[in-house]
């Protein structure tokens, strides 16, 4: 038996009123009826794609209607005949349709994250199902994952980098890898210290993923990486200080990257949320990267220096960081919507290598591997 099969439908108005098993009811309007037919002619089921323009619809309105445990019958005024599995249609309950679209971040501050997100060697990642979703999983709940074992080159790093989602080319290439001696205009091809922070804020779409790689680090020490859960740390600046939380994800705090033929800003809040759900959604917080700006009053001017600092504060407290020496072998894998990444001053010769990979097609990896929705 069908445990969400339809039991009754009520007609309220223009709309249908499904009761579901174990009490359930959804309001279906007639327009979404119509707009959600699956027959051959209003969608195409091998490309998943409606078949008709939203123009090409008619405002037909119902006339008849027949159902059982397994589908509903619907019969329109211009004729047409619409079914609907039991299946299909009691997914769309909203609460349960927003919920189970909602990602759901696992928090943690410092260290000891390192015990609970996922170590795999690269062979089982690229060779085995349950590797990857290991790997996709760990990104989701918290953001971070470390692939070992991995061949300290380019060309192996990039053969990880493809099974992630794919190489996102940006200004600095697709495939990187970089040294003190400076390439771009940025701070990481040097060998000081690094505030944590997130990647391209001066972008219109940050990357989704950062992959770095150390492949070598030969007579010197230090370059430590960091790591700090940015959703934690703007979590804590809610409970603590709420009006700089609010001021945060509100207001669009610009980035700016300048070089020789290339000229990026975007301006963003440095909290995104869900507007309906309140989740946390991205953090956009680069000191560096901030470009000069003005204010609309001293109020909004001093506020703005005030809520940088205070969030900086959960940023930079030693207890909110995680951090381990990148060693050559282990590729390590982290959500630039969330975590925030930085280093310690080094001295000898470090090199590295990585990409990125854009947000939509990390995402399209999870979903394939039925993680999320």
């Amino acid at each position: 038996m069908n445990d969400k099969g339809i039991e009754r439908v009520v007609t309220v108005g223009s709309a249908l009123e499904v009761h579901f098993a174990e009490s359930k009811k959804i309001t279906f309007e007639s327009c979404w009826l119509r707009d959600h037919c699956r027959c051959v002619s209003c969608y195409h089921a091998n490309t998943f794609q409606r078949a008709k323009h939203l123009l090409e619809i008619p405002e037909a309105t119902i006339v008849k209607v027949e159902y059982d445990k397994n589908q509903l019958i619907v019969k329109w005024s211009d004729e047409h005949e619409s079914a609907y599995k039991s299946d299909f249609l009691s997914q769309f309950d909203y609460k349960t349709w927003k919920e189970s679209r909602r990602l759901k971040p696992i928090l943690w501050r410092g260290q000891k994250v390192n015990e609970k997100i996922t170590k795999i060697h690269v062979d089982e990642f690229l060779k085995s199902v349950e590797g990857q979703r290991s790997v996709f999983q760990s990104l989701l709940d918290y953001g971070v994952a470390l692939i070992e074992g991995v061949k300290p080159s380019l060309e192996a790093t990039e053969i990880v980098c493809k099974a992630l989602g794919g190489v996102q080319h940006t200004i600095f290439g697709g495939m990187w890898q970089f040294t003190t001696k400076a390439v771009h205009a940025d701070t990481a091809y040097t060998n000081l210290p690094l505030a944590v922070h997130n990647d391209n804020t001066y972008f219109t779409e940050a990357a989704g993923l950062q992959i770095l790689h150390c492949i070598e680090h030969t007579s010197g020490i230090g370059g430590e990486t960091i790591l700090v859960d940015g959703f934690y740390g703007a979590n804590c600046l809610k409970e603590d200080h709420p009006e700089d939380f609010e001021f945060l994800t509100m207001f669009d705090v610009e980035a700016e990257y300048i070089e020789e033929g290339h000229h990026h800003t975007f301006a963003a809040p440095v909290i995104q949320i869900d507007k309906k759900t309140q989740d946390l959604k991205q953090i956009r917080f680069n000191v560096y990267d901030r470009s000069a700006m003005a204010f609309s009053s001293n109020e909004e001017c001093k506020l703005y220096y005030r809520s940088l600092r205070n969030l900086s504060r959960y940023y930079e407290d030693p207890l909110s960081q995680w951090q381990f020496k990148l060693t050559p072998g282990t590729v390590m894998v982290m959500d630039n919507f969330r975590v925030l990444h930085g280093r310690t001053g080094f001295s000898g010769t470090r090199v590295l290598c990585g990409s990125y990979v854009a947000r939509s097609d990390w995402l399209d990896r999870a979903r394939s591997l039925k993680l999320i929705q």
